[in-house]
């Protein structure tokens, strides 16, 4: 048995990822001191916010290692590195920054760990490491104006860029009268725009109100959107949609329960960062057969897994889990105790009738 296999069997990642949860403020704070000693130039190119900056960076990057650490996936971390790389050239800070501070990380952060889990971490944040080190991965985009939904994805993109929420929403409604069906609408040009709108702000294209008034917008088209679409007969079915705790996109859930009532369910629409016991207790409130679950990003899984232990202990509903948060670690579902994952909106409502006996 090689030294490795060691490590990792006397490795606890859970426990680990539990205490730097818990601490993930004040280990941050110290990360930016260390960093800041490392290269004094920092504070010049920062300003005088440039420890609350780093600080700040420090604890989010804590808690995507913590997330990682609970799902047993360094690729996760890796994958969170690779973001904060195309985050960091979008905004002309130097990546040798970010580089530095994984180093100060991958110099001190293992220390903080108990012996048996230190090689652990060291192994997590090297690899992220590489990940940095590593060409910047291409952001894509996400719309095709090569095909006909593509172009009109793009059409309804440009309107809401230049601040007509009227001309998007007639794009919209102008199709759907021309035969465009109501699912497409969603499919195939709002969520396929509002993927757009996310990736143009992560690239530093779009200001925060700019990305907020495009979701505003599309949220808006959505709702009228929806009282256009063909309904199957009510099959007496009630699905709870909800973000966890801390996941304050709630886009998805909302366009996931019309799909529900598409298809003759009742559907409860919880929103944003609904914390675990409300959630258990809306799953008894409402008798709900299903409760789908949102995790926008890593660190939401945790807040999945206390959410499922709430409707676990106050109902018998079946929980389904979904959203990027679950990207690089798709199968940690089974792990986090629901019933199953969905990547899409149909596959979402196929799985829920399939847990519940629906033909």
């Amino acid at each position: 048995m090689d030294s490795a296999r060691s490590v990792h069997e006397a490795a606890d990642p859970r426990f680990v990822a539990q205490l730097f949860r818990e601490r993930a403020a004040e280990l941050g704070a110290g990360l930016a001191d260390r960093l800041i000693a490392a290269d004094t130039g920092i504070r010049v190119r920062f300003g005088p916010r440039a420890h609350e900056d780093w600080r700040e960076n420090f604890t989010n990057r804590i808690l995507d290692l913590a997330a990682a650490l609970d799902a047993g996936s360094a690729d996760l971390f890796a994958a969170h590195a690779a973001w904060s790389a195309v985050a960091f050239s979008a905004r002309g800070v130097p990546l040798e920054d970010l580089r530095l501070s994984f180093e100060v990380m991958g110099r001190y952060l293992p220390r903080e760990a108990a012996s048996e889990d230190a090689g652990l971490v060291s192994e997590y944040i090297a690899k992220a490491l590489l990940a940095v080190n590593g060409p910047t991965p291409a952001s894509l985009p996400s719309l095709d104006p090569g095909t006909k939904h593509g172009r009109l994805a793009a059409t309804y993109l440009v309107a809401v860029l230049e601040g007509d929420r009227a001309r998007a929403a007639n794009v919209v409604f102008d199709a759907v009268a021309d035969g465009l069906s109501v699912r497409d609408a969603y499919l195939n040009v709002l969520i396929p725009a509002q993927r757009e709108l996310g990736r143009l702000w992560h690239l530093n294209e779009l200001s925060i109100a700019e990305e907020h008034f495009g979701t505003a917008t599309t949220q808006s088209v959505a709702a009228r959107l929806a009282a256009l679409a063909p309904r199957s007969p009510a099959n007496g079915r009630t699905v709870i949609t909800a973000c966890v705790e801390g996941n304050t996109h709630d886009l998805g859930v909302r366009i996931l329960a019309d799909f529900f009532e598409f298809a003759g369910w009742r559907s409860i629409v919880l929103g944003a960062s609904v914390p675990a016991p409300d959630l258990g207790s809306a799953a008894a409130d409402f008798h709900a057969d299903v409760v789908a679950l949102s995790a926008a990003l890593p660190v939401h899984l945790t807040g999945v897994e206390g959410a499922i232990r709430a409707i676990r202990s106050s109902s018998s509903a079946r929980i389904i889990v979904g959203g990027t948060g679950f990207s690089g670690c798709e199968n940690s579902w089974q792990s986090l105790g629901a019933d199953g994952y969905a990547v899409g909106l149909e596959e979402a409502v196929s799985l829920a009738a399939r847990l519940v006996g629906i033909p």
